[in-house]
C-alpha cells in the first residue's frame, strides 16, 4: 500500500516530523524554499492571512519539485501540504473544509478545537459519505463530491482518491491527516474528551499564543502557566496514542523531542547577520 502521506508514514513508523512553520498563502517564493528543502510537512497559513483558494491551488504547484518526485519515485507528496483553515469550528463553516480540501491538501489544521461536538463537526465534514457496511462506517462524512482538483493534484483517479483521502487514523488506510489545534483553557479541560471520543483526530497541536491570551498573558507564550498547559495537552495525546505537535525554535528542538512531541514546527530562519555586523563596527 503507497502512503501518499508522509506525515502519516512517519508517524506509523513512531519517528519525528519536521514541519516548517506557517507559510502565508500567496507567498510562493518561501512555498518553493520549503518544497526544496527538508521538511517532511508544511502547513499554508489561512487563518490570519491571505483566505484565497485559488492562492491556495497555486501555493500546491510551487511547492512541487518534479527532481525530488522522479528521485522518490512515487507519488508520495514531499513535503505533504497541509492548511490551516480561518474559521473555528464552533463557527460550523463546513464549506471552507471542503474547498480546501478540494484544492488538494493532505490535512486540515483546526484552529480552537474546544469540545467533542465540534472535533466531531469537524470530522464529518472532512469525511465522505462512506460505503453502506463498511467497518468504519461512523460518522458517515458529509464532505460533498468533486473529482476534478485534488484526485489530479495526488496523481489519483477519482476512484482512487475517494479511497485515499479519508481520514486516519479512523480509516487506518486513510491518507488525510486532521490536526487540532488546543489553545484556549476550555479545551486544555476536554481534551482528554476529545481524544477518547473522536478517532477522526489525527493530531493535536498543543498552541502557545492564544492560549497566552486567554490566560491573561497577552502574547508571552513562555509564561510557565501556559507552559504547563502544553505539558497537560502533550500528557493527554500520550496516554491516548495520539501524535502531539507543537512549534518551537532550534534551541528548544531537543527539549520538545526529549518531551514527546513528535510533530515539531520550526520555521526557517531569517537574519541579519551582516547587517548587524556592520553596524557593530560603524557604531550606528
Amino acid at each position: 500500500m503507497v502512503r501518499y502521506n508522509k506525515v502519516i508514514e512517519l508517524l506509523e513508523q513512531d519517528k519525528p516530523v519536521f514541519c516548517s512553520g506557517l507559510v502565508w498563502n500567496g507567498n510562493v517564493d518561501d512555498m518553493t524554499f520549503v518544497g526544496d528543502a527538508d521538511y517532511d510537512m508544511v502547513i499554508v497559513e489561512m487563518e490570519h492571512q491571505g483566505f484565497s483558494f485559488n492562492d491556495l491551488r497555486t501555493m500546491l504547484q510551487f511547492l512541487m519539485n518534479r527532481k525530488k518526485v522522479s528521485e522518490k519515485g512515487s507519488l508520495q507528496a514531499d513535503p505533504a501540504p497541509f492548511v490551516r483553515v480561518p474559521p473555528n469550528f464552533r463557527e460550523r463553516n463546513q464549506w471552507v473544509l471542503k474547498q480546501a480540501l478540494d484544492a488538494g491538501v493532505y490535512g486540515l489544521v483546526l484552529p480552537h478545537l474546544d469540545n467533542v461536538e465540534d472535533a466531531q463537526a469537524a470530522v464529518t465534514a472532512a469525511r465522505y459519505p462512506q460505503v453502506p457496511g463498511v467497518a468504519d462506517f461512523e460518522p458517515e462524512g458529509e464532505r460533498g463530491w468533486w473529482y476534478r482538483i485534488a484526485p489530479r493534484y495526488w496523481g489519483l483517479t477519482p476512484a482512487e482518491y475517494y479511497d485515499a483521502a479519508d481520514l486516519w487514523p479512523l480509516d487506518p488506510d486513510g491518507n488525510m491527516l486532521l490536526v487540532g489545534i488546543i489553545e484556549d483553557p476550555v479545551g486544555v479541560k476536554n481534551v482528554r474528551d476529545i481524544l477518547r471520543e473522536v478517532k477522526g483526530i489525527g493530531a493535536i497541536w498543543a498552541g502557545p499564543g492564544d492560549m497566552s491570551v486567554a490566560m491573561g498573558h497577552k502574547g508571552n507564550a513562555s509564561h510557565p502557566d501556559v507552559q504547563a498547559n502544553l505539558l497537560t495537552i502533550l500528557e493527554a495525546c500520550k496516554e491516548f496514542g495520539v501524535p502531539c505537535a507543537t512549534g518551537c525554535t532550534a534551541e528548544e528542538v531537543p527539549m520538545r523531542l526529549e518531551q514527546g512531541f513528535r510533530i515539531i514546527i520550526t520555521s526557517p530562519e531569517k537574519t541579519t547577520k551582516g547587517l548587524d555586523e556592520g553596524r557593530r563596527i560603524a557604531g550606528r
